[in-house]
């Protein structure tokens, strides 16, 4: 955790397959069903931390296609980036953090989420359009994932699509 007075970043993931079904997993500990996400590196960008965790913690490889939002945990000192992402390849299964993962209509999801992850795949739900994100130092901007429609948002339709526009300025070092 931080040292009191700071913030560590985070950035969780809802991920969908073609079919609509979301990405959950069962946490080992604390056990409870929660999306995936975790803490972003030093030098990390903060949508690559939700891809990489997603991978690390179930064994699937996502694509985000845009932030929805933040979320601050003032007395754990946590500050979060809520990305929707699309599967790119791999079953979800167990891991060191994982004791299960799975594919879910969005009803079943919704049911089993606990509490404090429930909201954020109903803001996914509910937001029309995604939100901009800029990376930078200093004056210098690194790349940036423009705002665009939230698939998400359509239910009943097909959820994948492409990832907002991604621009970086230095080639090669942002996904």
């Amino acid at each position: 955790m931080p040292k009191p007075g700071s913030y560590v970043l985070g950035a969780t993931c809802v991920a969908f397959e073609a079919h609509g079904r979301v990405l959950l997993n069962l946490r080992r500990s604390p056990e409870r069903w929660e999306l995936p996400g975790g803490l972003v590196e030093t030098g990390e960008a903060i949508h690559d931390a939700a891809e990489r965790e997603t991978f690390e913690e179930i064994g699937v490889v996502v694509r985000v296609r845009g932030l929805i939002g933040m979320y601050q945990h003032p007395s754990r000192g946590i500050l979060a980036g809520l990305f929707v992402a699309d599967h790119v390849t791999g079953e979800p299964g167990p891991s060191d953090e994982s004791i299960a993962a799975e594919w879910l209509q969005v009803e079943t999801a919704l049911e089993r989420l606990h509490p404090l992850y429930k909201p954020r795949l109903q803001d996914v739900l509910a937001a029309e359009r995604t939100a901009t994100l800029r990376i930078h130092e200093g004056q210098r901007q690194l790349a940036q994932l423009l705002t665009c429609d939230n698939l998400a948002a359509q239910r009943g339709s097909r959820t994948s699509g492409s990832r907002c526009e991604l621009r970086a300025t230095m080639p090669g070092e942002w996904s």
